[in-house]
Order: C-alpha cells, then sequence, then structure tokens
C-alpha cells in the first residue's frame, strides 16, 4: 500500500507545484473560429514552462466541415471524434502555431482525456480535460491549435478539435533587463561636526565659524513606466482635447475591481502620458466632445507603450467599426465583453437625442454565401435590440447585413478574416 501511495503523493506535489506557477490567466477565451462546436476552451493559463488548455466537450452534435490552412500541417493517423460513435482522444501530435505557423508548440501531456486511443462517452456526458503544450513565448497574444486534421474511416467521420484565432493575455517581455539605469548613489557626506571656534585668546569662548555649509544634492529617482501617445482628429490630422481613462485589468498587482483614473491631452500638441506604477493589462478609452470614443487594451512591462487615438467626428456620413462587439462562433447572441462598447454608444446617443445611425453587418467567407448574409443579419438585429433594450428609439436604428460580400482585405489568412467579421456604425442624421 505504501508503494502505492508514495508515486501518487509525489504527482499531486509536482502537479501543485505547477499550478502554483501560474504567470497569466484568461477565462473563457475569446475564440474567432472553431472547428467542432461541441468542445469549448474554458479557460488558459500561462506558467514557467506549459500552455494549459482547459476544454470540455458536451455531446455531440452535427459536425461542420474541415477548414484548409494557410501553412503546411503534419497529418497524424488518428483523429479525436469519430462519427457516428461517441469516442474522444487527443492526438499527441497536436500542435499550436502563432503568427500564421511561424512557430509550432508542441503537446507534452493530457489529463483526462487519452493520447491516440479513444474513451467512450455516453449521450450527454460533460467531459472536462486539459491539454498541456510548451510555452508560448512572450509576446504572441493569439494562437492556432491544431489536433489532426478531418478525415473519413470506415466507421466514420474523424472530426478534431481544431481552434482558430484563440486571444489570450501573454505581455511582451522587455528583451534585456539589464540596460535599466540604476540609481545614482548619493555621495558620501563627511561627519557633521560642531561649529568650529577661533582659538581663545582672551577670558570668554570662541566666536563661531559663520562659513555655509554645502547643500545635500537630492538622490536620482527611477524612471517611471508610461502609456502615452497623442488624441487627434481622424479627418483633419490635428491634435484635439481629450480625456484619456485607464484602468488596470489584470496583473500581479490587480484585484480585479480597480478604479478608473484619468489625464487631459495637452494642447496645442494633444500629447497624454500615463504614469504606470503598477504594471499588467489596462483598459484605455479617449473620449472628446463631439468625437465617438476609442478604446484599447494595453499590456504594460518595462518599457514605455506608444498608443494614438485618431477619433471619429460625430457627424452625417462617419463611419465607425465597433471593434469590442463579440458573438459566439457562427451564433448572433452577444457575448457580455461586448456591453462596455455598446454602452459607450448609448451614451453618446443619449447625448445627441437627433442623431440616427445604420448598423451594418458583415462576415468572412467561410461557408455559404447565403448562411453569412442572414448571420450578419442577424447579428446587427441583436446590436440594434441591445440599443433599444437601453431606451434608444427604434426609429433612430437602421440595420443591413452585407456577409462577405464587403470585406477589407483578401480574407485568405487567419490573422485577416476575423478583421472581416465585424460590424461597423454610420451616422444617418446628426
Amino acid at each position: 500500500m505504501n508503494r502505492l501511495l508514495l508515486p501518487c503523493l509525489i504527482w499531486l506535489l509536482t502537479l501543485s507545484g505547477l499550478r502554483a506557477q501560474v504567470q497569466y490567466t484568461t477565462e473563457s477565451p475569446r475564440v474567432d473560429d472553431v472547428n467542432d462546436t461541441d468542445v469549448i476552451i474554458k479557460r488558459v493559463e500561462l506558467t514557467d514552462q506549459y500552455t494549459i488548455i482547459y476544454m470540455k466537450f458536451q455531446s455531440p452534435q452535427q459536425r461542420s466541415s474541415g477548414r484548409s490552412w494557410p501553412f503546411p500541417i503534419p497529418m497524424p493517423r488518428n483523429g479525436s471524434i469519430e462519427e457516428p460513435g461517441n469516442n474522444i482522444g487527443f492526438q499527441s501530435t497536436a500542435r499550436l502555431y502563432v503568427n500564421q505557423g511561424e512557430r509550432s508548440y508542441k503537446l507534452i501531456r493530457t489529463e483526462n482525456i487519452p493520447a491516440e486511443m479513444r474513451r467512450n462517452v455516453q449521450p450527454g456526458e460533460r467531459v472536462d480535460f486539459a491539454a498541456y503544450f510548451d510555452r508560448i513565448d512572450p509576446g504572441y497574444t493569439v494562437f492556432d491549435l491544431f489536433e489532426c486534421k478531418d478525415y473519413q474511416t470506415k466507421t466514420g467521420k474523424v472530426v478534431c478539435f481544431n481552434f482558430w484565432g484563440v486571444h489570450i493575455i501573454n505581455p511582451r517581455k522587455k528583451d534585456t533587463y539589464a540596460q535599466r539605469t540604476p540609481k545614482a548613489p548619493a555621495p558620501v557626506q563627511p561627519k557633521t561636526q560642531q561649529p568650529r571656534y577661533t582659538p581663545r585668546t582672551t577670558p570668554g569662548v570662541g566666536i563661531p565659524d559663520k562659513t555655509p555649509k554645502s547643500a545635500e544634492p537630492a538622490p536620482a529617482r527611477e524612471t517611471v513606466v508610461a502609456i502615452n501617445g497623442v488624441t487627434r482628429d481622424v479627418k483633419t490630422k490635428q491634435p484635439i482635447a481629450a480625456t484619456v481613462t485607464y484602468r488596470l485589468l489584470s496583473g500581479a498587482e490587480a484585484s480585479g475591481d480597480d478604479p478608473a483614473d484619468s489625464v487631459k491631452s495637452a494642447i496645442p500638441t494633444g500629447t497624454y502620458r500615463i504614469p504606470i506604477d503598477r504594471r499588467g493589462v489596462y483598459a484605455v478609452t479617449a473620449s472628446a466632445k463631439g468625437y465617438f470614443s476609442q478604446s484599447d487594451t494595453l499590456a504594460t512591462n518595462r518599457v514605455d507603450v506608444a498608443r494614438d487615438f485618431n477619433l471619429v467626428p460625430i457627424e452625417a456620413g462617419a463611419k465607425i467599426t465597433l471593434k469590442n462587439i463579440y458573438f459566439n462562433v457562427s451564433k448572433y447572441d452577444l457575448k457580455p465583453e461586448s456591453f462596455p462598447e455598446l454602452d459607450r454608444l448609448v451614451t453618446v446617443m443619449q447625448s445627441n437625442p437627433t442623431m440616427q445611425i445604420r448598423l451594418e453587418g458583415h462576415t468572412d467567407t467561410v461557408g455559404e454565401f447565403d448562411a453569412n448574409v442572414e448571420l450578419s443579419r442577424n447579428r446587427v438585429n441583436e446590436v440594434k435590440r441591445y440599443l433599444v433594450d437601453k431606451g434608444i428609439s427604434t426609429g433612430r436604428i437602421e440595420t443591413v447585413g452585407y456577409g462577405p460580400s464587403r470585406p477589407i482585405n483578401t480574407n485568405k489568412s487567419l490573422k485577416e478574416r476575423p478583421e472581416n467579421r465585424r460590424v461597423e456604425m454610420v451616422i444617418v442624421k446628426v
């Protein structure tokens, strides 16, 4: 019995040690596309050694067709799910890819799901499992998980657990830490002495020496990391005065409910500077009267972060892309991450009660044309429904779904496709 307990104890201590070294955690990461809708990524953890992906598999549904890859992928001999049977597995040849295959990271091990072999799953059963890969290099914030390529066998079709465009928190590290300028040591001052006295030649005390002492120099201050940039009018390119609001979202010193703070951009230069004393991931928003606000998520480490904001004026004919609007894959229900962006739009429309807008939906070219047009129409209607629920009159909002007919790039690469899946807003009347 003791011989059996000892390996188990060692394994538990090792596992707890690995999880204690988690550097960054991304809960329910945004995924641009997925091969099998019956499996989702619940969480991604980055330790000093591993990229750990926690997944959940539910009872199989109708499978989607396999998708092509823009770079060569080695073809394994086995898959993860074989239809029509309920069997799951995870291939040991699985890889993570970043930047269109520029780098790849191999699978180390899995938990609660067999490698190579298959495990039978009862209808309706849920399986939670994890896959450990090599650590993704700092700075890569989007990766693709390629487990295998779908193919047909004698007993059915093998459908693989592949994900395209998984967005994670993974800030870039500074290349050389030794380049920071050290504090200049304060000069050593001589020991303080009592005032000197002149020699006593007559009865009585001597006269103190009134020679002034030199002032002690102030110690050198360490340079503070900052987020800085310029706020401009996107049409005229001229600097404008704006309020830049920032809030710490995540990091070693983040509590999760940190209050927001703000700075003003200076005129006539339009420059702003946010001193950062706690490093991590910040939500930054620039806003100015008569303009649409603009937001971004920025990771700070040991160097300054530059981010300019080019704000769109509120006038008839102006068009902006609502970049922070997210939907589930192939569905039109809004994700909670979309609410802050939509709430800012509600505020703008409340401040401009006569403004009328048109919401335009777009998709990429993957899938059937008619289905994509219908999907884009449903998505903008869902955005309109949110605005109406917040008190905006339905007569002030038009909607149209263009599907894949108006791409902004070639749609050929994994990087370009997400850019085409977008919701744009056009001002019809101010």
